[in-house]
């Protein structure tokens, strides 16, 4: 009985610091086709890379960070985004240089969005800025592909009718980024493809269970992907962790869309 006991008190212990220094330090890449009709021909084969909640702190490992960037340009995007989460507490203005240097060194053949996400603050806002991101506030924005139709871009944790642009330009296809994913209801499936962050997929995830820990503005959508009708939404696992570090069967990731026009 007792080495049984030794045997358990052994593999969570193992567990316990796999979750802790070894899974929260790795990146995992994930692609996935985005189909649809609206898609305007001259996006045919454009290229999204999606990634959130760097929850930056004084004690971030930044050569990790530098990692995660380095793959984020190792895809070869068209278009970057990034949906909220940057700094998890106050960063040091050295912090705050190391941040701007490396956003800035992701330079995709297009554009580059940014929104931010509920523990931001106004430093956030100056680094993205700084960093050459197209910062959204519930705005929008067009994204031209050498063409007259473009697709339209939205961000923010209040998306309205007021969020859209004046301009009149002929769009078929929506995209909107959101923090919470449980916004995604708030939407009424106005939009054809939603990007969101912020539940780190539940932290620790279970075989048959899913997501352990659920966070206020995640409890509904913790999975990679849900769709009604014509509007996905896809959830990033995220790169940072909470204040326990821990991530288990739940590895920090970078999510990449192609986009077909039918």
């Amino acid at each position: 009985m007792k080495k049984f006991i030794c045997i358990i008190i052994l593999i969570i212990s193992l567990v316990f610091l796999y979750a802790k220094y070894i899974e929260p330090k790795q990146i995992t890449i994930h692609e996935y086709s985005v189909t649809s009709e609206k898609i305007p021909n001259n996006f045919d084969g454009v290229k999204i890379a999606h990634f959130s909640d760097i929850l930056y702190t004084e004690k971030t490992d930044d050569k990790y960070i530098e990692k995660v960037i380095n793959e984020i340009k190792n895809t070869n995007s068209d278009i970057v985004v990034f949906t909220g989460g940057l700094i998890n507490k106050k960063i040091n203005d050295s912090d705050k240089e190391n941040l701007i240097n490396l956003l800035s060194s992701i330079k995709p053949k297009l554009y580059k969005y940014a929104i931010t996400g509920d523990k931001d603050s106004d430093a956030s806002k100056e680094i993205l800025n700084q960093s050459n991101f197209i910062l959204l506030d519930n705005t929008s924005n067009f994204i031209f592909n050498n063409d007259t139709e473009p697709i339209l871009i939205a961000g923010g944790d209040n998306l309205t009718s007021e969020s859209l642009p004046e301009e009149e330009i002929t769009y078929n296809y929506k995209i909107a980024l959101i923090h919470k994913p449980d916004d995604y209801d708030k939407l009424n499936n106005d939009y054809n493809l939603v990007l969101a962050g912020h539940s780190l997929a539940g932290e620790i995830r279970l075989p048959f269970i899913g997501a352990t820990i659920k966070k206020d503005g995640a409890n509904k959508y913790t999975d990679t992907l849900y769709f009604h009708e014509d509007s996905y939404l896809y959830i990033s696992n995220g790169i940072g962790s909470q204040k326990t570090g821990l991530r288990l069967l739940n590895t920090p990731s970078i999510n990449v869309y192609r986009l077909y026009s039918k």
